[in-house]
């Protein structure tokens, strides 16, 4: 097995307790149209971890992640766009904020979802202003992730997908759109993707303490 296949599938594991929450249960209205998705994001295995979900999910898939957004821009030069592109804010080299118009001139029908550990009311506005689709946080459950990605197809910088500007009421009044309702089953803890990477640093960490004693 090689080295870049043993994160991967140990990360397939962790999410495997997250697959029955995201299927009939829990009915969020989809695009019959494949959609298609990139990533960039500079931690290599959070964006793994988040393309292995994605490619889980009915109609989504996700072939291409990048460390940079210097190497995604590379890449969109050259290749089919996708449909939607996740990208951080804080990469080595470019900033994910200061890509977004870059992106939007090699691809103009491409949408771009800023991808965040940390709410900033600031850097939402600034998205906002320079063409992003939505706002999400790395801290949302799978299943919003899922339902936002569906909802920046059909509404692309919608209530739901600016949350801060929307409480003040910055949104122009065609983006005010009612919020996808997400909720997770009865019963059952909402599958967090940050609480999954943890899990995954943890156990490693834990691996390592052991091999060490």
């Amino acid at each position: 097995m090689s080295a870049k296949s043993r994160p991967v599938n140990e990360m397939a594991r962790i999410i495997t307790s997250a697959e029955g929450e995201l299927n009939a249960s829990h009915p969020i209205a989809v695009d019959r149209r494949m959609l298609r998705v990139w990533i960039a994001d500079d931690d290599q295995e959070l964006r793994e971890l988040l393309g292995d979900l994605l490619n889980k999910q009915p109609g989504i898939r996700c072939r291409r992640w990048f460390p940079t957004a210097e190497a995604l821009l590379a890449a969109l030069a050259e290749e089919r766009p996708p449909d939607m592109i996740l990208l951080d804010i804080h990469m080595g080299g470019k900033s994910g904020l200061d890509a977004i118009q870059p992106i939007r001139r090699l691809a103009p029908s491409v949408k771009v979802l800023m991808w965040t550990m940390f709410s900033n009311s600031h850097y939402e506005a600034e998205a906002f202003r320079a063409g992003a689709a939505g706002f999400l946080l790395k801290s949302y459950d799978a299943l919003e992730i899922v339902a936002l990605l569906h909802e920046a197809r059909r509404n692309p910088g919608s209530n739901a997908l600016f949350p801060s500007l929307s409480l003040n009421r910055n949104l122009p009044e065609k983006h005010i759109e009612p919020a996808v309702p997400v909720e997770a089953p009865q019963g059952k803890k909402a599958f967090s993707l940050v609480g999954a990477f943890r899990q995954l640093c943890g156990r490693r960490a834990r691996r390592s303490s052991g091999s060490a004693a």
